[in-house]
C-alpha cells in the first residue's frame, strides 16, 4: 500500500514539473515532456480512479492562446489573420440586347478567373416566344476585381438597382483556427500516448478520442475552407431583363422640362404600341375573322330569307281573308237584291 501511494506521489511530483517547464517552454520541447512521462512507470496507479487520463481539448481566449490542461503541451499563439471580409452584390439591368450583354458577361468573368455559380434564362420556349426574357447569373469574381466588373457591368447595361453588402468574419474565423490548432496538439499529444500504451481499455479510449477529434478537425477545415472562398471570391448576383426601350435615369427625371419631355415621349410609345400591337392582332387573327364573317353573312342571308318568306305569307294570308270577306260581303248583297 505503501509503495503505491509512494508511486502515485511521484506520479504526481512528475506532472507537476511537466506543468512548471512547460509553462516556461516552447511547443517544440514535447517530445522531452513525453519522454519525462514514459520514464514513469508507475502511471497505471496513479490514474486508478478514472482508469485513464489523457488530455483534454485546450481551451482558448479571444486572443488565440491555448493552455492545455494537466498532462498537456501548453501553447501560446497570437494568430495573425488579416481581416476576413465576405463581400456580396445583387444587381438589376436591363438591355435592349440581351444575348450579346450575356455573352459579355460571360466572357468577362474567365477573363477575371472567376466562374459562374448558377444561371438561368427564360422566355425562349414556343408559349414565350413573343414575350421578352429574362434571366439571371451568379458569379464569383476575384474580390479585387470586384469593383472593376460591376463598374463595366453598369456600362454594358441600364442598372435599374443596386445593393452590395458586407460580413467582416475574422472573429470566427480566428477563433476556429485556434480550436483546430488546439485539437491538432491533442491529436499529437494522444498519438505519443497512444504509441506507448499497452492496455486495451486504454487504448479503445484514446482511439475513441482520436476519431472525435479528426472528426470536428475535418469540419473546421471544411468551415474555413469556406470562409476562404467566400472571402477570396466575391459574389455577385445579375437579374437581367430584355426591354425594348431602357428606363430613365434619376437625373433625366429631376427636372420639369425632363418630366414632360419623359412623360410626352411615353404617351406616344404607348399610342404606337397599341397600333402596332392592334395590327399584329388583327393579322395573327384575320383566319378567325374571316371565317366568323363567312359565318355571320350566311346566317344572316338565311334569316333575311326566313324573314321574307315568313313576311310573304302573312301576306298572302291576309289577301285570301280579305278576298273571303269581300266575297261574303258580294253574297250578302246579292241575297238582299233577291
Amino acid at each position: 500500500m505503501k509503495k503505491i501511494k509512494v508511486k502515485g506521489l511521484v506520479a504526481l511530483a512528475l506532472l507537476s514539473v511537466l506543468l512548471l517547464g512547460a509553462c516556461s517552454a516552447s511547443p517544440n520541447k514535447s517530445s522531452s515532456d513525453e519522454a519525462k512521462y514514459d520514464s514513469d512507470r508507475g502511471y497505471n496507479e496513479a490514474t486508478s480512479d478514472d482508469k485513464m487520463a489523457y488530455p483534454e481539448e485546450a481551451p482558448q481566449d479571444t486572443a488565440g492562446s491555448i493552455v492545455g490542461g494537466a498532462g498537456s503541451l501548453t501553447y501560446t499563439s497570437t494568430v495573425q489573420t488579416q481581416d476576413k471580409i465576405i463581400r456580396k452584390v445583387s444587381m438589376e439591368v436591363e438591355t435592349k440586347e440581351f444575348d450579346l450583354l450575356i455573352d459579355s458577361i460571360n466572357e468577362r468573368i474567365d477573363e477575371l478567373n472567376g466562374y459562374v455559380e448558377s444561371s438561368y434564362i427564360t422566355g425562349q420556349s414556343y408559349y414565350y416566344n413573343n414575350d421578352l426574357r429574362r434571366g439571371a447569373i451568379v458569379a464569383r469574381i476575384p474580390k479585387d476585381s470586384l469593383k472593376g466588373f460591376t463598374d463595366e457591368i453598369g456600362e454594358i447595361a441600364n442598372v435599374i438597382n443596386s445593393t452590395s453588402d458586407t460580413e467582416n468574419v475574422t472573429l470566427q474565423y480566428v477563433d476556429i483556427e485556434s480550436r483546430k490548432k488546439s485539437l491538432e496538439i491533442e491529436q499529437e499529444r494522444l498519438w505519443a500516448l497512444l504509441e506507448k500504451e499497452e492496455n486495451i481499455e486504454d487504448i479503445i479510449t484514446l482511439e475513441s478520442r482520436l476519431s472525435n477529434i479528426r472528426y470536428e478537425l475535418q469540419n473546421y477545415e471544411s468551415t474555413l475552407r469556406t470562409y476562404d472562398n467566400q472571402v477570396e471570391y466575391s459574389t455577385v448576383s445579375l437579374s437581367i431583363y430584355e426591354v425594348e426601350r431602357t428606363s430613365p435615369s434619376s437625373e433625366e427625371v429631376k427636372t420639369v422640362g425632363n418630366r414632360i419631355k419623359t412623360g410626352f415621349s411615353n404617351t406616344m410609345y404607348d399610342i404606337s404600341e397599341g397600333l402596332k400591337n392592334f395590327a399584329v392582332w388583327f393579322v395573327v387573327n384575320l383566319p378567325y375573322l374571316i371565317i366568323w364573317a363567312v359565318v355571320i353573312t350566311i346566317a344572316v342571308v338565311v334569316i333575311k330569307r326566313i324573314a321574307k318568306k315568313v313576311k310573304a305569307k302573312e301576306l298572302n294570308e291576309r289577301l285570301r281573308i280579305k278576298n273571303k270577306m269581300a266575297e261574303n260581303q258580294d253574297g250578302n248583297k246579292r241575297e238582299d237584291n233577291m
